[in-house]
């Protein structure tokens, strides 16, 4: 039978029976202690170079208890972390994630809210508060804005973006360069890559808005 993504129930059936292991399933559960086991192998890198945890996307705030826990269980060892989130959550599930983590790398894609839910498909009230809370509270925060060609690098959004960001003053704000590396995972995938054909951003594409974030007295970093 061919395989189709609508078709696929993900249970798994077809990954045990593929001999030649074309087929696998990604991902594995955990509980707290098996995934701090697993941590702990790795301690000794962490200690040599002051590192530690990072837990990514998804969305570490979709699964708030187990989260929470996790971090806990991390602080109680000594061990660093940081969360990479979208601030997509429910106040209270945030704030009991972010309030354990050692670091909040916080993405921040556009500040006008009906543009946010156009390219998003969600609205960012809960987002941009959820930031202004940590701001406010002192925790260590770095707000990230991929920068997309044609999306959010337009005259409009570099200047929303300064003047908020210089009304609330996060620590750091970094700029991200927008490139395609996940454009293949939507392929095998079967899904519709939306940016398909969005040139990388380039640095001339960072230079307006990261001059604009500079003049509102903000510290501004380049990733990769």
């Amino acid at each position: 039978m061919l395989y189709t993504s609508a078709a696929c129930t993900l249970c798994g059936c077809c990954a045990e029976a593929c001999m030649a292991e074309a087929r696998q399933m990604a991902g594995k559960r955990y509980s707290v202690g098996e995934l701090l086991a697993e941590v702990e192998r790795d301690r000794v890198f962490f200690d040599d170079s002051g590192g530690g945890v990072t837990l990514t996307g998804g969305e570490p705030a979709a699964q708030p208890a187990f989260t929470a826990a996790f971090l806990a269980a991390c602080r109680e060892r000594c061990i660093r972390t940081a969360i990479e989130t979208s601030g997509f959550a429910q106040p209270g599930a945030f704030r009991s994630v972010a309030g354990l983590a050692d670091l909040v790398l916080f993405d921040l894609k556009l500040v006008d809210s009906e543009r946010h839910k156009q390219y998003t498909g969600v609205p960012n009230g809960a987002i941009l508060a959820n930031l202004e809370e940590l701001v406010w509270r002192g925790r260590p925060l770095t707000v990230r804005i991929p920068v997309v060609p044609g999306i959010n690098d337009s005259a409009e959004d570099t200047a929303g973006f300064a003047a908020y960001l210089g009304r609330i003053h996060p620590a750091v704000v970094e700029l991200l360069p927008y490139h395609d590396i996940g454009a293949g995972k939507y392929r095998r995938l079967g899904l519709h890559y939306k940016l398909n054909g969005t040139p990388p951003a380039a640095a001339s594409d960072l230079a307006p808005l990261q001059d604009a974030l500079i003049r509102a007295g903000l510290h501004v970093t380049v990733g990769g």
